[in-house]
C-alpha cells in the first residue's frame, strides 16, 4: 500500500512541476490548435463543420468533445486543453495500469498500478529534456489511438468486453482517428494468430465482434468523407522515409543523443516481448507487435521526413521503461516484486532533483501557472485593433491559428497558401474565402515574405509595428486585390 502512496505523490508533484515549466509553445502549436480553431469557429463566429477542410483524422470522437467540454468549464481553450493534458495523463496511468496487469497477472494489482504511476511520472519529468515526450499532455497527436489500444487490450484478453459500449466505442475512434487500426487491430490479429494458429478458425468468439467494430468505423470514415472534406497528409515516397529515418536513427545512436536511445530501447523492448511472449503468455506478444508497429508507422507510410516524424512512433517511447519492467520481472515472479520500483524511483528522484535545482531553459516562456499565456500575435493584433479599425487579419496558418483561438478581441484570422498566397484549402473553413469581409485588412509578412507580398498584394497603404515585439503589420484599407487571392482557388472547387 505505502508503494501505491509514494508513487501517487511522486505522479502528483511530477505532474505539477511539468505543467508548470511546460514551454508555453505547446500549447500554441498549430497542430494542437486544429481543434480550438474549429471550436472557436463553429461556436463563436457562427461557422460551420461542413464547410471545414477538416484534418485526415478528424479527431471526432473523444478529443473534440472533450476539447469542447473541458473549454466551456474553464472558460478559455488554453485552460480547456490545460484540463484535457490532465484528463489525458491520468487515463494514461490507469490504462497503463490496466495493461500492465495483463503481462504480469501474478502480480498484486498494487505494484502493477504502482509501477504505472512512477513510469508515468518518470516521462513527465525527462519530457523537459526530451520534449517530444510533451506530446502526451495534448490532443490531435495521434495519442487517442495509443491510449485506446492499452484501454481495450485487457478486455481482449480476458475476453470479456462491457457489451453496451465497448464495440460501438471502438467503432467511433476508429472513425476519428484510423491509426486505431494499426496500433490495436493489427496487434491484436497478430497476437491471436501466433496464440491459436494462422488460420483464425480458433480465435476466441470476441474477435468476430471486435473485427466487426473496426470494419464499421473504417466504414464510418468513409461515410464522413462524403460529408466533410478531409485532407490527405503530405507524404514521402516510402523508400525515401525509410532512408531518412535510418539516417537520422544512426546519428543519433552515434552521439548518444535521447531519440536514438529511445528508438533503441523500443526496438529492443518488442524483440525481447517477441521472444517472452512463446513463455510467459500472448499478451507479451501484442505488445511486442505494438512495438515493432509504433516505430515502423513513420517511414512505411511515408510520413516521416524529418525529426518531427517521430510524433508518430512517440508513444512506443512512452511505452519504454514499462515494457522494460515489466520483461525484467517476468524472469522472477515471485521474487522482489518492488525491486523495478526502487529501480525507477532512484531515476524520478535525481530527475526530480535536475528539476528542482535547475532553471527552465528560458522562464520567460514557461507558463509557471502565470495565468493565460497569450501568443505574442495575437498581443500585437490586440493593440493595434484598438486604433486601426481593419476587419480580419491575413498571415500563415501558424500565426492565425494562433490569433484566431488566443485574440481577446476576437479577431478573424485568414490562413493563405504559401506559395500563391491565395485562399489555403488546409484545415480551413471555406466560407471564410468564398466571402471574405470588407473593409481594411491587416496582413502579417513575417512568415509570408515581405517580397512575395508586396508582388502579390502590391504596396501596403500604411505600416504599422506591433508595440510589444517591433514586427511589422501592413494595412491595406482597399484589398480587393487581397479578397480575390482569398476567393480564387474556391470559387474553382465550389
Amino acid at each position: 500500500m505505502y508503494w501505491i502512496l509514494i508513487s501517487s505523490i511522486l505522479f502528483l508533484l511530477s505532474l505539477a512541476a511539468t505543467l508548470a515549466r511546460c514551454p508555453v509553445e505547446i500549447y500554441w502549436n498549430p497542430d494542437v490548435l486544429y481543434l480550438p480553431t474549429v471550436l472557436t469557429d463553429v461556436l463563436q463566429n457562427g461557422g460551420s463543420l461542413r464547410s471545414w477542410s477538416l484534418a485526415s483524422s478528424p479527431y471526432l470522437f473523444p478529443d473534440l468533445p472533450l476539447v469542447f467540454l473541458s473549454s466551456v468549464i474553464a472558460g478559455h481553450p488554453f485552460w480547456g486543453l490545460v484540463g484535457f493534458s490532465v484528463l489525458q495523463v491520468c487515463f494514461f496511468v490507469w490504462a497503463l495500469g490496466r495493461f500492465l496487469r495483463t503481462l504480469e497477472p501474478q502480480v498484486p494489482s498494487l505494484y502493477s498500478f504502482s509501477y504505472a504511476l512512477l513510469t508515468v511520472s518518470f516521462l513527465l519529468l525527462l519530457a523537459e529534456k526530451f520534449p517530444v515526450l510533451y506530446l502526451f499532455l495534448v490532443p490531435t497527436m495521434h495519442i487517442g489511438a495509443f491510449l485506446t489500444a492499452l484501454w481495450a487490450w485487457p478486455y481482449l484478453y480476458n475476453e470479456k468486453a462491457p457489451r453496451m459500449f465497448f464495440f460501438p466505442t471502438l467503432s467511433l475512434l476508429v472513425m476519428s482517428d484510423r491509426f486505431l487500426l494499426l496500433e490495436l487491430y493489427v496487434p491484436a490479429l497478430l497476437a491471436w494468430a501466433r496464440r491459436y494458429g494462422r488460420g483464425g478458425l480458433e480465435f476466441p468468439t470476441i474477435s468476430l465482434r471486435f473485427f466487426l467494430s473496426g470494419l464499421i468505423g473504417f466504414g464510418l470514415h468513409a461515410l464522413l468523407r462524403t460529408f466533410l472534406s478531409m485532407q490527405a497528409p503530405n507524404r514521402l515516397p516510402i523508400l525515401e522515409a525509410c532512408k531518412r529515418n535510418l539516417e537520422d536513427f544512426f546519428q543519433w545512436v552515434l552521439h548518444g543523443e535521447l531519440p536514438g536511445i529511445f528508438l533503441f530501447f523500443a526496438l529492443l523492448t518488442a524483440i525481447w516481448a517477441l521472444f517472452r511472449g512463446k513463455e510467459r503468455g500472448f499478451s507479451f506478444g501484442f505488445a511486442g507487435y505494438f512495438q515493432l508497429i509504433l516505430i515502423g508507422i513513420p517511414p512505411f507510410t511515408g510520413l516521416y521526413s524529418d525529426e518531427t516524424g517521430l510524433r508518430y512512433t512517440v508513444p512506443a517511447f512512452y511505452m519504454v521503461p514499462a515494457l522494460l519492467g515489466a520483461l525484467v520481472i517476468s524472469r522472477h515472479l515471485g521474487k522482489r516484486k518492488n525491486s523495478r520500483n526502487v529501480a525507477l524511483l532512484g531515476a524520478i528522484l535525481g530527475l526530480g532533483g535536475y528539476t528542482i535545482f535547475s532553471s527552465p531553459k528560458s522562464l520567460q516562456e514557461s507558463w509557471i501557472f502565470a495565468g493565460i499565456p497569450t501568443p505574442p500575435e495575437a498581443k500585437c493584433v490586440d493593440e493595434l485593433h484598438r486604433t486601426e479599425p481593419f476587419v480580419s487579419v491575413v498571415a500563415d496558418g501558424k500565426t492565425a491559428k494562433r490569433i484566431l483561438v488566443y485574440s481577446r478581441e476576437k479577431i478573424r484570422a485568414i490562413s493563405v497558401d504559401y506559395s500563391t498566397l491565395e485562399g489555403s484549402h488546409l484545415l480551413s473553413n471555406r466560407e471564410w474565402y468564398l466571402f471574405p469581409p470588407e473593409g481594411p485588412y491587416a496582413v502579417i509578412p513575417e512568415g509570408l515574405g515581405e517580397a512575395r507580398v508586396r508582388s502579390f498584394y502590391g504596396n501596403p497603404d500604411q505600416i504599422l509595428e506591433c508595440p510589444n515585439d517591433n514586427k511589422a503589420v501592413w494595412i491595406y484599407t482597399e484589398p480587393n486585390t487581397i479578397r480575390n487571392l482569398l476567393q480564387r482557388p474556391f470559387q474553382k472547387t465550389k
